[in-house]
Parts: structure tokens; C-alpha cells; sequence
């Protein structure tokens, strides 16, 4: 099942109490092994270290339903 399908099957319903979080999707020591999304990864800083790749952004319900996902290049 496509990751997209997955979320839009999951999805919860607004409830006017939403938390979003960011997840780093690859760490900076995977770099020379990275090939397949080379030309759409990138590298991102938190707030403690540099990480490459993709960013999963996720917001949450106060049920922990998700309401909503997107996944983006690091740098965003």
C-alpha cells in the first residue's frame, strides 16, 4: 500500500487541539551509501545536528489521530 494511501486511511478529523512534529527520515553517516533520491534529498539542521535526506512532517490530533503528513527534502 502506497505510503500516501496509508495516511489518507488513517486520517483523523480535526479536533481544534493539533501538535506537529518533524522526524528526520536519514542520518548524515548514510550519505555515500545514498543513490536512489539523489537529486530530490538534501541536507537539513535541527536544532542539535545536520541530518540528510527527508523531513516527515506530522500533525496530530489531541487523540493521536494524524491529521495530516507531508514528507520534504531536508533543507525545508
Amino acid at each position: 500500500m502506497p505510503l500516501r494511501s496509508f495516511f489518507t486511511h488513517l486520517k483523523g478529523q480535526p479536533t481544534g487541539i493539533e501538535f506537529i512534529t518533524s522526524i528526520k527520515v536519514c542520518h548524515n553517516l548514510r550519505i555515500p551509501k545514498h543513490r536512489f533520491f539523489k537529486n530530490s534529498a538534501a541536507r537539513g539542521k535541527e536544532t542539535i545536528e545536520w541530518f540528510y535526506g527527508f523531513k516527515q512532517h506530522i500533525i496530530v490530533n489531541h487523540l493521536d489521530e494524524i491529521v495530516a503528513a507531508e514528507l520534504t527534502s531536508a533543507k525545508h
